[in-house]
């Protein structure tokens, strides 16, 4: 009759089957929480509820018109960038006196953030701090400029280089095209 009896052929099958699946589903999750690239957006479920104040936030910074315009050299090795960042109006003029708030990541290593808080712009808008972007790459900067009750937030992508300085970039993958 062999080593299951025939009542106990079925029954076995469908446990085998179930804790193989659950043993697959350990060794993907494992597999996949290992992967250096991988990423969770901080308090996204918080960020999803405030959506309003985000939305407000939008509407504070189209009414605002500051434009932020980053500079950094290529990189070079053994040594950590300045990153500059010169804020205006929509009208060119120079936004004084405001301090900036940074989080830099690469895109391919988000989980890798890099925070700093830039000193008050001086008289020609310009403020700068020295970053640690040791990759080549995309960046993401999100930025938060205050300057008294003023607030202004954008978020910047820059195509960090060893041989060229740094450029904005403004076309995503998936955009449409003009």
């Amino acid at each position: 009759m062999g080593l299951l009896g025939r009542e106990r052929r079925w029954p076995t099958l469908i446990a085998v089957a179930l804790l193989g699946n659950v043993a697959l589903g350990v060794v993907l999750i494992r597999v996949a929480g290992g992967d250096e690239h991988f990423a969770v957006e901080p308090n996204y479920y918080r960020k999803a509820v405030d959506w309003d104040s985000t939305a407000a936030q939008a509407e504070r910074n189209r009414a605002l018109g500051w434009e932020v315009t980053p500079q950094l050299a290529a990189l070079a090795a053994g040594t950590a960038p300045t990153l500059h960042l010169l804020v205006r109006t929509g009208a060119g003029a120079p936004v004084i006196g405001a301090t900036v708030s940074l989080e830099a990541m690469p895109v391919a290593y988000a989980d890798e953030v890099l925070r700093a808080v830039l000193p008050a712009s001086d008289a020609l808008g310009r403020t700068s701090v020295p970053v640690g972007m040791a990759r080549t790459g995309l960046w993401e900067l999100r930025l938060s400029v205050l300057r008294g009750t003023e607030r202004f937030t954008t978020n910047l992508r820059l195509d960090v280089s060893a041989s060229r300085e740094a450029s904005v970039v403004t076309a995503r993958p998936g955009d449409a095209r003009p």
